[in-house]
């Protein structure tokens, strides 16, 4: 008796990879901005937009919600004085500004503070808010 050379595929639904699901988030991010930068009072007429995980992306809880997304255009992202990368008080405009609130600070400290693992269907269940703005 010989093995199959092509492994069987599983039926059902196909596992969503980590950098898709990623592209999916960064381009809810940017439709639910209205396509402009979130920075205070920012100017640049971008043409390329960026989505900045306002806590790291290394953050399982956090690392595909939507509320933890910013919209900055690349000056205000990683390039300026002021980009989100290289001002240590970045997150603190960002909430003195207005851009976002304490509140909703407060709520993604609460959500960061979950044990959650990158499973398959913990993806799947952010697929399915981040289609929500898509």
């Amino acid at each position: 008796m010989t093995a199959d050379p092509k492994p069987k595929k599983k039926k059902g639904r196909q596992a969503i990879t980590d950098k898709r699901l990623l592209e999916l988030w960064r381009s809810a991010v940017i439709e639910r901005a209205g396509h402009r930068c979130e920075y205070p009072e920012c100017t640049v007429k971008a043409t390329q937009l960026q989505a900045h995980h306002f806590y790291t992306k290394r953050i399982v809880p956090l690392r595909y919600d939507i509320e933890n997304g910013l919209c900055l255009c690349s000056y205000h992202h990683t390039l300026g004085a002021f980009a989100a990368h290289k001002d240590p008080d970045f997150k603190r405009i960002i909430l003195e500004s207005g851009v976002r609130t304490e509140e909703w600070a407060d709520s993604l400290i609460e959500k960061k503070q979950q044990t959650v693992k990158n499973t398959p269907a913990f993806k799947l269940e952010c697929l399915e808010k981040i289609k929500l703005y898509l």
